[in-house]
């Protein structure tokens, strides 16, 4: 068997085959420290809290830490930013694989193949995204696993476009950044990301409405809908302008980014919209109604949302390794068939 895991600033959310089903674990991304005592490493112990210590202190990590800043009245710190490992975060690494090993846990036989979501380079800013991925993949091998990163757009046509021949426009908007892919029959024609996504909206709100960033993005999990019916001026209202405003920008960057001589005459493309900050309803049916007025060389079919959004990624992962996993099976079974003598043939 074989597993798949999105690694993305706002959750690490891992994926398994377990019979007939595909099961998923899930973590927050983020911790939370508090200051080290006897009496605190038992609690946190006897109720399974995660957590690591290191001198005077004691980092509570991944859902807990959520909890533990409210009691506490501290703010989360996150291990990513801007969809890559944060640079300003001293505890990062140690933070990021503490969580990923609870969410993964350990292979199941030496070497098992595991595929890791892993953002493209964005357009519109000069990050890299190559010391994060070869900082996970080696965090990985470290466990015991055999990883490989997977884009985290074509993870989404992985996912959710097999009934399309793998053919189609896959976005996922997440929380650090949002990537985009177009696809044809499972081959990449344009893959990159742009450095906005749920974590600016939050921000802009924030800074627009003077709330703070937590209570914004609690508002925007809790029941937040894209009706445009709120009264101007509140945190709702300003969700409203900020939603629309990436997806605006979003669909410039794709307008600008396609290459006519890469798609085929007559194209008919269906879209996929998933990730965490695709989530409140309405988000669709805005989407689709801006990517309809859009300049480009192919026609769309259909704007389509999922029913698990936050799946989506990790779901298209775990499909990638199986299926290199059943290809590497099968070679290994046609080469060990003995070949056929002269008298044979």
């Amino acid at each position: 068997m074989a597993k798949g895991i999105d690694v993305g600033t706002m959750n690490i959310i891992s994926s398994q085959q377990e019979g007939s089903e595909t099961v998923f674990v899930q973590q927050r991304n983020s911790f939370v420290e508090i200051e080290y005592s006897d009496m605190a490493e038992q609690m946190l112990s006897r109720s399974e809290v995660l957590h690591i210590r290191k001198g005077d202190t004691v980092y509570v990590v991944g859902d807990d830490a959520l909890n533990f800043a409210n009691i506490f009245n501290k703010e989360t710190r996150r291990p990513m930013q801007d969809g890559i490992l944060s640079r300003d975060e001293s505890s990062a690494i140690p933070m990021i694989q503490l969580i990923t090993e609870q969410v993964v846990g350990e292979p199941r036989y030496e070497d098992e193949r595991l595929f890791f979501s892993s953002p493209a380079d964005p357009v519109d800013s000069d990050y890299s995204t190559l010391y994060h991925e070869k900082t996970l993949e080696s965090m990985l091998s470290d466990m015991g696993y055999d990883p490989e990163p997977i884009n985290e757009g074509m993870a989404v046509i992985y996912s959710e476009l097999a009934d399309h021949n793998f053919t189609g426009l896959g976005i996922s908007f997440g929380a650090g950044m949002t990537n985009i892919c177009l696809a044809y029959y499972a081959v990449p024609v344009m893959k990159f990301s742009i450095a906005r996504g749920g974590d600016w909206i939050d921000e802009q709100t924030a800074q627009a409405t003077g709330t703070p960033v937590d209570k914004v993005t609690s508002i925007k999990e809790e029941d937040f809908a894209l009706d445009f019916e709120t009264d101007v001026g509140g945190v709702e209202g300003a969700l409203a302008i900020y939603y629309e405003n990436l997806i605006n920008y979003v669909i410039e960057n794709i307008e600008g980014e396609v290459d006519e001589e890469d798609i085929e005459e007559g194209m008919d493309v269906p879209v996929v919209v998933t990730g965490g900050t695709s989530m409140p309803d309405g988000f669709d049916d805005l989407f689709a109604e801006h990517l309809n007025e859009a300049d480009l060389p192919f026609s769309i079919s259909g704007v389509h949302s999922v029913d698990e959004p936050m799946y989506s990624v990790a779901s298209g992962a775990l499909v990638a390794a199986r299926s290199e996993e059943d290809q590497q099976e099968t070679t290994e079974e046609t080469s060990e068939e003995p070949a056929e003598t002269e008298s044979e043939a």
